[in-house]
C-alpha cells in the first residue's frame, strides 16, 4: 500500500507501532533511523488528511449557509399532529 493510500486511522497506528520500538533501548541505530524517517512522513500525511478534512468541512458549511432558510417553526400554514388525531 502506498502513502496515498494509507487512511489517516492506519498511519495513526503505525506511528504508535513506531513510537512502541523507539521505546526500545536495544533498537539498532539504523534501524532507528529509517524508522524516525517514516515517523516523519506518516506526521505530514496525517497533517494534510487533517487539512484536506477540514477545507472539506469547511465548504460543507459554507454551503448550509448559502442554503434557504428553513421555515419558522411558528408559521401558521405548519402543524404537527403529534397525537395522530
Amino acid at each position: 500500500m502506498s502513502d496515498a493510500e494509507i487512511g489517516y486511522a492506519d498511519a495513526m497506528a503505525e506511528l504508535e507501532s513506531i513510537l512502541d520500538d523507539l521505546e526500545d533501548d536495544d533498537l539498532d541505530v539504523d534501524v532507528l533511523a529509517s524508522r524516525v524517517e517514516r515517523a516523519s512522513t506518516l506526521i505530514t500525511l496525517c497533517r494534510d488528511r487533517i487539512g484536506a478534512a477540514r477545507v472539506q468541512v469547511e465548504r460543507v458549511v459554507a454551503s448550509l449557509d448559502d442554503a434557504a432558510p428553513v421555515p419558522d417553526a411558528g408559521d401558521d400554514d405548519i402543524t404537527l399532529d403529534l397525537d395522530g388525531e
